[in-house]
Formats: C-alpha cells, structure tokens, sequence
C-alpha cells in the first residue's frame, strides 16, 4: 500500500471516527431524527405503573409491551419525540383508562398511580333488603327493612345501627321502643345503655349522639347539649359505668360532633351571650384540659383530627381552619366548605365545597403538586368524598351512585360512575381489603375489589 493510500486510509477511519463517536454523543444524550419532520429532536419518556399490573398498553394508537415483572414495577416507553401523547389502558373486567401524556425533551413523564376501575361486583352479604350495614376488615353486619342486624344469616338483634367500632367488636343499636345498647360481637353480650342513663337521671331526649369509640370499642360517648359522657364497658359495674368529663357553664351549649383521636378529644363550647365558640382540646386519660385558648365567631359545624396535634375546625359560615395545637396557630384554609377529609397521614386534605373540590397538601407547595381545584358535574349534589389508599383518588358519593376521581386527571376525562345505589346509604370503603362496599339498588350489599 502506498503511503497516499495509507494516508486517505487513516482520514477515512479518523473522519468516520468523530462520525461515529459524534453520533454516539449525541444519541447517548437524547438525540434523535424524528423521520416524520426530518428534525432533529431531544427525546423523553413515560413510565407507566398501572393497577391491574398486566394491563395492556396503548399509546396514540400504538400497541406498547407491559415489562411490569419481578424487576419493574412499571413500564417505560422510551424514544419518544416531545408532543401530546393518548396514553390508554385496558384490562378484562376493568373500565378503560385513557389520559393525556405530555412528553418533553430528555425528561420522564410519570404516571405511577393509574387504576382502573372494576366494572363488577361480588356479593357482600345473604341478606336481602338491607337498609344498613357496616364493615371492617371484610367482616359484614346488615341492618334489613324488618329491622333484623344479621351477620351472614345468624341475627343478631333487632333494631337500628346507631354506632359501631373500627375493629368490628361493638356495635350501638336501638329498638323500635327506643332502648339503646351496646352489642358485643365477640362475646355476644348486652349493656343497656338506656338503663345506664335513667340510672343517672340523664333525659334520653336530650341525647343528640351516642358514638362507640373508634380508637377503643370499649368507650362508647354520649352527647347532650349541656354534658358530654364517657362509658366504659371494659371496667367498674358489671354492665359498665358512665361519667360526665365535659359540661357547660350557663348560657353555654355544648355542640356536636365530638372530635376523637387516639389521645385527645376536643369539641366546642358555645357562648350565647357572645355568640362565639371556644374550643377545648382534653385528654380522656388524665382529665387535664390541652387547650382552651382558641374562640371562633359563630358555631362550629364540624371538628376533626387532620393528624395528632393538628385539628381541623370548619365553621357553620364555610370557614375551614387548621389549627396547630402546640404552637397555638390558627391557619384558615378555605370559604365556602361544606365538609373536609383529611388521608390518614394528615399530609392532604380535601374541601367540599358549594361549587368545587379543593386539595391542598400540607407538604407540597401548589406548583409543585400540592394544589388541585375540580368542578365536577352536579357539584351541589355531591354528599361525601373518601379518599382511596393511594391518596391520588377519591370516591365521590353522589345521592344515587359512587364515582371515581384521579387527582391527576385535571380533564376529568376518567371520572367513572361506579355504581348506582339505594337512596341515602353511605358506602364504606376498607383501605385494607382495598375493597368498596355498598347497597346497591336491588337493595343488596355488594363489593368492589379494586385492583392491588
């Protein structure tokens, strides 16, 4: 070989070498040739976790491979070129899901929480005409239009759930006479708590609510306007004992609901004079008074723990509050709320308000996902919200049927009807069994197992 040849040999192999390893560089940092425009583009990706995990994957029309396995819990779809992509889901026994997949260049787009919703249900329970029930840890009780509360098909007695506990081991009836008991369902046992309030010549009239503990089934409380009482089945007189820990001063009125925690209770105490509520924060095990610093203009509609030293205080004017216990700080979150929900880590809540949804999260500033607003159809109507386990989703409870909200989907273009179901019956949704529970307009109970 010549040394000319040699030469243009070595600046052929040298000039296909920064060729190449320029191609290389730039492919290695998300460059590609978009072939329908003869541009040259950065490209990004969506990675996908989907619930059921095996569902199958469409993109913009396009066939995707679902690689959740062992090693993944979600697909990634690379090489993707920046634009608006229809991102859809499917799944055999499962609404279809479909969403707005915006990809920008070198960045993945997430969507870690898509869940489909199950269009069938199993039964629940034998029993027919069910008017009632409650739920926990996929054990049932059913109240009937004869007024027989039945588990499965044994009965248990008969009446109406008034109360009931989170653990499924005592429930408050009251006959069609008008006795109120505590049923225990693991030993089968009775109190009568109307024989408890003669006995300390407390006017069962004057009783606005009777709430078992959900913290402890074995306190159950008793609400007057003038005194609030505890009763405590597990110890004392054989049949329980009551004692008052909350009375009003005169011109005062002790107002509902009573707000539980695992360690605190609080509730308003109503000065009519003034026209002003204080709030009190007690500890049950000491006795001591927390806190009674906090005095609002007007009546309080609701009180609720958000987390343990943090309550919520929504007034009956639609001022929603939170209030930091140890700091004593009062921050108004909302206008206009109707009702509030806190998740269970107290790191979100949301508002129901007259004309929207409202979300605010307590850890995330706005533009980074802690802020979302939904005007969603016959908002006025809407009774309750529950928040599934993910704490993305919400169950929306119209008067008639259940739908299913993505905090993500700002189109609302996946806010699927559930079920239809009987006039004034509240689902029960089980974060556990993860798993939604509701009488349906055949009047059975039935369950919805929403995929893991």
């Amino acid at each position: 070989m010549t040394l000319r040849a040699r030469r243009m040999l070595f600046y052929g192999l040298f000039a296909l070498f920064l060729v190449l390893g320029t191609a290389i560089t730039l492919y290695a940092q998300g460059w590609r040739i978009d072939l329908a425009t003869f541009k040259t583009e950065k490209v990004g990706a969506i990675f996908l976790e989907s619930f059921p995990a095996n569902a199958q994957i469409t993109l913009s029309g396009k066939s995707v491979q679902n690689t959740n396995g062992f090693l993944s819990r979600g697909t990634l779809i690379s090489n993707l070129f920046p634009k608006n992509y229809i991102l859809s889901l499917a799944a055999p026994g499962y609404d279809s899901w479909t969403e707005n997949a915006m990809v920008a260049p070198t960045l993945v787009t997430e969507m870690k929480y898509a869940v489909l919703v199950p269009t069938n249900a199993s039964s629940a329970s034998p029993a027919a005409n069910i008017t009632d029930f409650f739920e926990a840890g996929g054990n049932v009780a059913t109240e009937n239009a004869a007024g027989v509360i039945a588990m499965g098909t044994s009965t248990i007695t008969h009446g109406m759930i008034a109360s009931y506990g989170n653990d499924f081991t005592t429930i408050v009836t009251r006959s069609a006479s008008g006795i109120y008991s505590a049923y225990n369902l693991v030993n089968g046992t009775s109190t009568s708590i109307t024989a408890l309030l003669r006995k300390e010549s407390i006017p069962q009239s004057s009783v606005t609510a009777i709430t078992v503990n959900p913290n402890d089934s074995a306190n159950i409380f008793v609400e007057t306007p003038s005194r609030f009482y505890a009763i405590d089945l597990a110890t004392g007189a054989p049949g329980g004992t009551i004692n008052s820990f909350a009375a009003a001063g005169p011109g005062r009125t002790l107002e509902r609901p009573l707000a539980m925690s695992s360690s605190w209770l609080a509730w308003a105490d109503y000065r009519n004079a003034s026209g002003t509520s204080q709030i009190v924060v007690y500890d049950p095990f000491s006795g001591d008074t927390i806190d009674s610093s906090l005095t609002l203009p007007g009546r309080i509609a609701s009180l609720q723990w958000i987390r343990s030293t943090l309550l919520g205080v929504l007034g009956t004017d639609g001022e929603f509050y939170r209030y930091d216990i140890p700091s004593e700080t009062l921050t108004k979150m909302a206008d206009d709320v109707r009702s509030f929900y806190p998740t269970s880590d107290g790191s979100t809540i949301a508002t129901l308000e007259s004309n929207s949804i409202e979300v605010f999260s307590l850890t995330l500033p706005a533009n980074q996902g802690g802020y979302y607003r939904f005007n969603l159809p016959d908002i006025r109507s809407i009774k309750s919200l529950t928040w599934y386990r993910d704490e993305t989703h919400l169950f929306v409870t119209y008067p008639t049927h259940v739908n299913f909200l993505d905090l993500a989907d700002l189109s609302v273009r996946n806010f699927t009807n559930i079920s239809g179901m009987a006039t004034d019956t509240a689902p029960t949704y089980d974060m556990q069994e993860n798993a939604l529970y509701l009488i349906d307009q055949g009047e059975r109970l039935i369950r919805f197992n929403f995929p893991n």
